[in-house]
């Protein structure tokens, strides 16, 4: 009986009613199908497969590095026998590219276009219970011109195969497809109302009963709670909860708080369903950026997932750790994406505290897309934002990326209405490398945020002192009032020669044209890594790639690494006078008021003492502010080792 005809009166206690069953790991066995021989007779099951584990991709192995084609995937997997009049889904969180899943030789659903997004069948009917079961999974990376990205035209791998997780989750009754949580906090008391918007993968459910529990995340305690019953207006059941204070979320303040959703019935919980989100406000004042009221500019990195060679975009969630760590070791506070990332990754960054962009892999072709094409952009941005919603580190979502020959900008006005309809507080963007010669007609003008990819020098041509200049044009005749993201900066080799060297020249120069323009919000350097691309100019096979990194494939470090990092610091250290004792020294710090430029809450200073690490809290500084203190038990014999620690541990800066 649907949830529609039940009266929502009394409710069972609460039990946990949603078990999901990880299908990663061993236990699949692949196939490629160069012939497309297995269409119509390999659903019910994969002849002469080989072992593999998913997530997996097939163009790291040898051999394989440019096949783009048709594979299949087979796993067998005993579903319980107490899973009998549950409702199970089954969900991929990403297949590359076009793919077709069969359960027990019926089709259970496909996925055509998009390669990146989250993917979910309701197998209910076609599940034995008690028994043996055959998921067959068919998947081509075939260039398309019916995908985002679009035919050849993107710079990263083309790597085939079920590259993400997959899972069966069972509930007892209908299942919950979504909780949204749109908070709005009051920054002068901390105290804050969410908007809660919940939908249910059956539609036809008109009203039921909610029981929703918020948790602080770290502490696990309850700070606020909610019993209520719901009409659905247009699929999505609304409600609002009062919040008394809460710990805003930074990037030096990640903070996190849980929602928990029981779906409830005469049976009692019919599904439980969790998510994470963060209380955080973004305000564009003038040409400011305003992060929980404080105007900040801030440096970042791209990071170019897919590109440590033994996994390619399978890799395991030790490899997205490190760039993680990496990101954070180089004072980045910020970043972008291509293309829609593995929800693993994006949750280190919400727990570590890196604002994202995140793009629709829409990169330079199609100038025109037609209607379809328009439709699948749609789709994708729904995916995107239906799953990420309650992200407090993504900042922006981006449209599209370097669009070329558009003289339609409709299409962008349309693509943007569509991100705002789904009213979450992040931006929206359209990333342009033309607004230094478009002006005022630029694309990404009709956004929240304007953009350039800032290649003068490279790509664009002449030097780089041409940056200056084109920037000075741009605040004149586009901005006028406005701020700018420098989405992209970098040296790509060997298109382009001098090596490591020239990266730090090009680099520091661009970075002090930037500071000098407070209309410069931020700054992304493009890129963390090496990456592997199909496109690359260097490598071969799986190595493949645009040497275009502060590290190589593998994250080892270039000396431009601690270059950036130092740009990118929001502080240094001014002076360090050892006194005549030598175990005594006056520190002096300089907090930088250009770019970076943000306040500095809960810092510490921590050096070396002979019986230990000793620290002290610094004050709140702001940008242009200093600090002197006295340190005491140094070694006298020696330079006093010295840096400045985040409140998340990262260290911010050293003496070195």
């Amino acid at each position: 009986m649907l949830l529609a005809a039940m009266a929502v009166l009394a409710f069972a206690p609460c039990r946990a009613q949603r078990e999901t069953v990880a299908l990663d790991g061993d236990g699949w066995t692949f196939r490629t199908d160069a012939d497309s021989t297995g269409w119509g007779l390999w659903q019910t099951g994969v002849p002469d497969g080989r072992a593999v584990r998913v997530p997996h991709t097939w163009n790291v192995e040898p051999g394989r590095e440019r096949y783009f084609g048709l594979a299949w995937y087979e796993k067998r997997i005993e579903v319980p026998a107490a899973w009998k009049g549950k409702h199970v889904r089954l969900r991929f969180e990403a297949v590359y590219r076009d793919m077709v899943c069969y359960v027990n030789g019926e089709q259970a659903g496909r996925n055509i276009g998009s390669g990146f997004t989250p993917v979910s069948f309701d197998v209910t009917h076609l599940l034995r219970c008690g028994a043996e079961n055959r998921i067959v999974v068919a998947v081509s990376n075939r260039f398309s011109a019916h995908a985002f990205p679009y035919k050849a035209s993107f710079d990263w791998p083309n790597d085939g195969g079920i590259i993400r997780p997959v899972k069966l989750i069972a509930t007892d009754g209908v299942p919950v497809r979504y909780a949204h949580v749109k908070p709005d906090i009051d920054l002068a008391d901390s105290s804050a109302v969410a908007t809660v918007r919940i939908r249910l993968w059956d539609e036809r459910v008109r009203r039921t009963g909610f029981a929703l529990t918020f948790r602080d995340r770290a502490t696990g305690e309850t700070v606020a709670g909610k019993r209520v019953e719901l009409k659905a207006e247009n699929g999505v059941f609304t409600t609002e909860v009062a919040f008394d204070k809460v710990k805003p979320w930074h990037f030096d303040a990640p903070n996190l708080y849980e929602m928990q959703v029981d779906l409830l019935g005469r049976g009692g919980v019919q599904d439980r369903f969790t998510t994470r989100f963060g209380f955080r406000r973004l305000a564009i004042d003038g040409d400011r950026l305003l992060l929980n009221g404080e105007a900040v500019r801030l440096p970042g990195v791209e990071y170019m997932p897919g590109s440590y060679p033994d996994y390619g975009m399978a890799e395991p969630v030790e490899v997205m750790a490190e760039a993680v760590r990496l990101m954070k070791e180089l004072n980045c506070v910020i970043t972008r994406f291509h293309w829609q990332q593995d929800e693993r990754l994006l949750d280190m960054m919400d727990e570590q505290g890196i604002l994202v962009q995140e793009e629709l892999p829409w990169w330079q072709q199609p100038g025109d897309p037609d209607p379809e094409l328009e439709a699948l952009l749609r789709h994708q941005l729904d995916r995107t934002i239906e799953r990420d919603f309650n992200r407090p580190s993504i900042f922006a979502w981006g449209v599209s990326n370097e669009v070329y020959r558009n003289t339609d900008k409709d299409i962008y006005r349309r693509m943007i209405d569509y991100a705002r309809s789904w009213d979450t507080d992040s931006f929206v963007t359209v990333v342009s490398n033309q607004i230094y010669s478009s002006l005022a007609d630029d694309e990404s003008l009709l956004a929240d945020i304007p953009t350039w990819n800032d290649y003068s020098g490279t790509w664009h041509g002449g030097d780089r002192t041409q940056s200056p200049v084109r920037l000075d044009k741009i605040d004149r005749k586009a901005l006028r009032g406005r701020p700018l993201l420098i989405t992209e900066h970098g040296l790509c080799e060997p298109r382009f020669v001098g090596g490591d060297p020239r990266r730090i020249t090009e680099m520091t120069y661009h970075f002090d044209v930037w500071a000098r323009r407070p209309f410069v919000m931020g700054c992304i350097y493009f890129s963390l890594n090496d990456y592997r691309t199909h496109v690359g100019e260097s490598g071969y096979g799986r190595y493949k790639a645009r040497v275009h990194g502060l590290t190589d494939l593998w994250f080892g470090k270039k000396p431009s690494f601690a270059v950036y990092a130092g740009l990118a610091s929001p502080l240094f250290f001014e002076s360090v006078q050892q006194r005549s004792d030598g175990a005594t020294a006056e520190v002096t710090i300089c907090v930088k008021n250009s770019l970076p430029s943000y306040t500095l809450h809960g810092y510490r200073l921590v050096w070396d003492a002979g019986d230990g690490e000793r620290s002290v809290v610094l004050p709140t500084l702001r940008p242009g502010d200093r600090f002197t203190t006295t340190i005491d038990g140094i070694d006298p014999q020696g330079k006093p080792r010295l840096r400045v620690v985040r409140p998340t541990g990262y260290v911010a800066a050293t003496n070195d």
